[in-house]
Order: C-alpha cells, then sequence, then structure tokens
C-alpha cells in the first residue's frame, strides 16, 4: 500500500499548532492510531507510530463514520474530499431491506466507506504530514516511569516517549500495565461470516444478476430472523456479512478461511437471490469470525497515566453499533484535545480525564449496538410496515450530534479540577443520552435479555 500514489500529494498543507515539546509513541496503525496521529500532529504534538503488520492491507467491508468526526476532520485539508469521492459514500447511507427483498427506506447517516479505502486514506495523509511509521514491530510488553512510558518490542528493543498511546487492538498488551491483568473476551452470542469477493463471478448467476439489475453502488442491510446481512457491491468487488448466532464453528481468527454453504441455514427462507449469491462465493472467499465483546472496563490508564488506550484496545463493539470507527476516531480527537490544553508538564492529568470523558459516553454507544442487534433480528413487521422509520435507525442521535474535540476542549478544566480534588469538585459528563442515569452493564446481562426474548430498557432519550 505504501507503493501507491499519495493522493495528498500538492494539497494545502495542514495548519499546525506550536509545538508542545510532547513526544507520543502510537502503538497501532489502525483507523485509531493513524486517526489519532494525524490530529495529534495538528495540535503541536511530536508523534510517532509502530505497528507490527510488516504493511496495511486492510480487509474490505463497509463501515460508516459518523458526524460527530467529520467536523474536526474537516481541519485536514482535502481529506473529506477524498473520501467523498469514494463509490460507497456517493450513496451516504444503507438502503433497508426485509429477508425477502422489500425495500424499507434508507438506514443511517454520515459518510459511508469501504473500510480499506479508508484505512488508505489515513495512511497516506500520516505520510503526507511526515508522520514516522515503523512497521514489523510487535510491542509485547509496555512499561512507565514518572516520566516516561515505552514498549519493548519482540527482539528486546525498548522505545519510550513522554506519552504511550495504546492502539494495537482487543489483543493489546498494554492491559498487564494498565489492569494488573488482560480480561479474556466473552463471545457475544454472535459470529459473522464475511466475504469480498469479484462482482463478475456473482453476476454469473442469473438469479443474483436480476437481483442487482440496474445498480451500480449498492449498499444494503437485510433484516432478518436470527440473523442481518450487510451487501456492497462496486464495479469491482461484491461484499457480503451476515452476522448470525453463534453455533460453536466460528473462530476468533479474520483469516481463518470457512466453508460459504455453511451460511446457508440461516438465510434458508430469504429470497432465492441472496441464497444465490452465497452459493457463488468462492470456497476461499469466506471467513466466519466470532464476535467478541470485554466487559466495560473503566480505567483506560496506566497507574502513572503515561499510557493510555484508545479504540479497540479500550473497547470492543459490536459491528451493528455502526459506530466502531467512529468512537474509535472520537478518541484520538478528544485525546490530542487534551493533551494541547495540559501540554507536556500536565499530560498525565489530561490522560485521567480522557478516561472520564470518554468511558460513560463509549459504555452507553456499546449497549446501542447491542440494542440494534436484536431489533434487526427480531424485527416486529407488522410495525415496520406501518412505521418503517420505527426500525430505520441505528445510530442515536446523541451519538450523532457529539463535536469530541469542542467537548474536549468545554470540560477539561471542570474535569480536571474533579481529579485533582480527589472528587470534591463535582463534575458530570453531559455526552451521553439526555436523561439517563448511567449504570455499568456486563455482556452476561445484556446476553440473558436477549435469552428471555426482553428489550433492554433505559432511561432517558435514546432517540
Amino acid at each position: 500500500m505504501g507503493s501507491l500514489p499519495n493522493r495528498f500529494h500538492g494539497s494545502q498543507p495542514i495548519e499546525r499548532q506550536p509545538s508542545s515539546g510532547l513526544s507520543i509513541l502510537i502503538v497501532g496503525g489502525g483507523i485509531a492510531g493513524l486517526g489519532f496521529a494525524i490530529e495529534a500532529y495538528r495540535k503541536g504534538h511530536e508523534v510517532r507510530i509502530i505497528d507490527r503488520r510488516p504493511h496495511f492491507d486492510d480487509y474490505g467491508d463497509i463501515i460508516g463514520i459518523g458526524n460527530s468526526v467529520l467536523h474536526s476532520m474537516g481541519h485536514w485539508p482535502g481529506f473529506l474530499d477524498e473520501c467523498r469521492k469514494s463509490l460507497f459514500a456517493k450513496i451516504s447511507s444503507y438502503d433497508a431491506y426485509s429477508y425477502d427483498d422489500r425495500r424499507l427506506g434508507k438506514l443511517g447517516e454520515g459518510l459511508g466507506m469501504s473500510r480499506s479505502e479508508f484505512h488508505s486514506l489515513l495512511h497516506q495523509y500520516a505520510q503526507r504530514v511526515g508522520v514516522p511509521i515503523r512497521h514489523s514491530a510487535r510491542a509485547v510488553d509496555y512499561f512507565e516511569t514518572d516520566e516516561q512510558a515505552g514498549v519493548v518490542l519482540e527482539d528486546g528493543e525498548e522505545i519510550a516517549a513522554d506519552i504511550v498511546v495504546a492502539a494495537d487492538g482487543i489483543g493489546s498488551r498494554s492491559w498487564r500495565l494498565v489492569a494488573g491483568t488482560k480480561e479474556q473476551p466473552i463471545s457475544s452470542g454472535f459470529a459473522m461470516f464475511r466475504s469480498t469477493f469479484p462482482v463478475e463471478l456473482a453476476l454469473r448467476n442469473p438469479l443474483v444478476a436480476e437481483g442487482l439489475a440496474g445498480t451500480e453502488v449498492v449498499s444494503r442491510l437485510y433484516f432478518g430472523p436470527g440473523a442481518h446481512l450487510v451487501l456492497g457491491k462496486t464495479p469491482k468487488d461484491m461484499i457480503w456479512m451476515l452476522t448470525h448466532k453463534d453455533d460453536g464453528n466460528s473462530d476468533e481468527d479474520w483469516a481463518k478461511p470457512a466453508n460459504p454453504k455453511d451460511a446457508l441455514p440461516y438465510v434458508k427462507d430469504w429470497a432465492p437471490w441472496l441464497q444465490e449469491l452465497v452459493k457463488v462465493t468462492p470456497n476461499d472467499g469466506v471467513v466466519d469470525f466470532k464476535l467478541m465483546w470485554r466487559n466495560p472496563r473503566e480505567t483506560w490508564v496506566s497507574p502513572k497515566a503515561r499510557v493510555v488506550q484508545i479504540g479497540d484496545a479500550a473497547h470492543t463493539f459490536l459491528p451493528t453499533s455502526a459506530s466502531g470507527a467512529t468512537i474509535a476516531l472520537e478518541d484520538g480527537l478528544s485525546l490530542a484535545a487534551l493533551l494541547h490544553l495540559s501540554g507536556k508538564k500536565d499530560a498525565p492529568l489530561a490522560l485521567r480525564v480522557q478516561n472520564k470523558l470518554r468511558f460513560e459516553r463509549v459504555t452507553c454507544a456499546q449497549k446501542m449496538g447491542f440494542r440494534n442487534r436484536e431489533n434487526f433480528h427480531n424485527t416486529d413487521w407488522d410495525t415496520a410496515a406501518q412505521d418503517p422509520a420505527s426500525v430505520l435507525k441505528q445510530v442515536d442521535r446523541w451519538v450523532s450530534s457529539h463535536d469530541p474535540e469542542k467537548y474536549a476542549y468545554e470540560m477539561y478544566e471542570k474535569c480536571a479540577a474533579h481529579i485533582v480534588s480527589d472528587g470534591n469538585e463535582p463534575f458530570q459528563n453531559t455526552n451521553t443520552p439526555p436523561g439517563h442515569t448511567f449504570k455499568l452493564w456486563t455482556v452476561a446481562e445484556l446476553l440473558a435479555l436477549a435469552d428471555r426474548g426482553e428489550r433492554i430498557v433505559d432511561d432517558g432519550d435514546w432517540s
């Protein structure tokens, strides 16, 4: 990917704040790490990235980039312009369908993107502004002192900085330092078949060709009994992702192939052409991935507050939240702003403020994803027929209307005073559902509700 022409050569330079003198090591060059690196560079921090992979080659499913991060990314000259050239961005939202192929309406907001293309644009933009990225550097341990933090690589090399940002995903080794132990992921009870293959292979089937007749680019979400399917089509690729009940045959490894025929029982009553789409999927073109969760953890910062987790390293999201990438980007926008306010001297305090500002919001957004999944898999079709809008909502307004950068600037002093005073100075977040009294939950509690056929009921406005 690094050998491809950079789409941002010749673009207007990013307007950078004066140097903060703060050195930051970012572990992980995914969406969270790259997004934070660009924004932290803009805020005047000295950043560098290490990543365990020899090169970036992200997989190509469909993601949504929510409105909450677009304002800040508008300060990256040329970036959103390139994003909006994406084929999926041109249609901006999903078309929602029932499993028997009845169109229900539009679903979603923000910017639709291929994950691989969005990641590539972040990578190219980071290169354009001069962020150093070192590949094949796997962090196997984290450490900190009163003045610095760092990582130990597989070969024993140590790399240190004033602050370390752990953006290395669900398997991050930062958990030993941050929490004292690594909590094992818990099955969400569901798994996902994921496939991307050449579109011409799909269109050779007459039923599939008929089902997609007259379309060049497709982005659809199919609601089905006990499952849901995301469908994407471009002039080059056919993409489908089927979330289904975990029968124990799926694996935690994205790279482990599965037999596409194993997906057929989950779509047996669906539109015939969708069943045919599964049948024509190449045998080496699908994986069945166990969707794992962790219980919400209140601590994302190491004891001396020199290491902070963002993105999947701090919190995992179900795909049905349609917000995993957005929330990871929010983490980075917030953290970069807080470190801009704190400067080098008070950087550990900024990390503690980040934890306080983000935890409750993120935990509520995770629950939103679980609620969405139950709605997708247990749709009340009578209600949907009378009021399609009742099922055509995936991202709540309190999520999309937020501005994490602005919130960080507005709340830093109040939250810092609360932390420094050991809670004697009052502080209340306002970035969760209006009127909601925050309550911690566990994965087991939500799964038990689903098993009993009960809906999640919370106070406040989750619309």
